[in-house]
């Protein structure tokens, strides 16, 4: 049964670092737009 908790541990770890990692990626494009934003207004 320890085997099932390793791998439980294991699979939450990359669970969270994938929802880090996608966290993020959506604030580097929340601030992209707001950069397209900008531009398309100026021009």
């Amino acid at each position: 049964m320890e085997v099932f908790g390793i791998i439980g541990f294991v699979f939450g770890l990359g669970a969270l670092s994938m929802v880090i990692q996608l966290k993020t990626t959506v604030e580097t494009l929340k601030k992209d737009v707001e950069e397209l934003k900008k531009e398309a207004s100026t021009n």
